[in-house]
């Protein structure tokens, strides 16, 4: 069975993978995630899911120890808020201050996280890419509930920043999703999806070993 390899310095991602059972080995892409004019929020995570499943490939194509038929994956998140000024595309805060401007924007409203797939098998030279789409629903809290979250949970390298899989749950009413994980950064129903169909991959058979 092929191995996997994650395009990605996420330690969630890595997690999420874990969680089943799947252990990888990751390799942080270095790519411009600086989105194009015009382009859309699903245009662009598909865009950069893909420059990170290539650009490791390219990365590990120099190294001796990479298995035959290794599947590389690739993931990015783009959420987008609907402001009194306009769409605004809502990315990783790096501080407070920002975690929390960013948060007061969401406030009584519908966000939509866009998070692509990518699978990429260089030995085939086969890529295969979606995007899963989630709608989260925001609560109207005070600034005051949204500083002391920030504070709290310092979800200060999470696009949106919040963490679902924690105490950011409380900020929502609810969400719309086909899978809680995609949220938390990787479609892992679609994975299993996708590599079945494409790779002949069984992810349970592989997290069961």
């Amino acid at each position: 069975m092929a191995s996997l390899i994650l395009a990605s310095s996420s330690q969630y991602r890595k997690m999420l993978l874990a969680n089943i059972g799947i252990y990888v080995d990751t390799h942080s892409p270095d790519i411009d995630e600086t989105p194009f004019a015009n382009e859309s929020p699903t245009e662009l995570s598909f865009r950069l899911a893909q420059q990170k499943a290539h650009k490791v490939a390219a990365d590990i194509g120099k190294l001796d120890n990479v298995e035959a038929g290794a599947i590389i994956i690739g993931s990015d998140q783009v959420a987008l808020v609907q402001t009194d000024t306009g769409p605004q595309l809502l990315g990783k805060p790096g501080t407070s201050e920002n975690a929390v401007k960013q948060l007061m924007a969401c406030q009584g409203k519908q966000v939509a996280f866009y998070t692509a797939l990518c699978l990429h098998q260089p030995s085939t030279n086969k890529t295969i890419t979606q995007v899963d789409e989630t709608r989260v629903f925001f609560r109207h809290n005070s600034e005051a509930a949204i500083r002391a979250y920030v504070e709290k949970e310092q979800p200060l390298d999470c696009a949106g920043s919040f963490k679902s899989e924690g105490l950011g749950v409380l900020l929502f009413d609810k969400i719309e999703s086909r899978d809680p994980n995609s949220l938390i950064g990787l479609p892992i129903m679609l994975l299993n999806e996708l590599l079945g169909a494409h790779f002949n991959v069984d992810l349970l058979a592989m997290a069961a070993q």
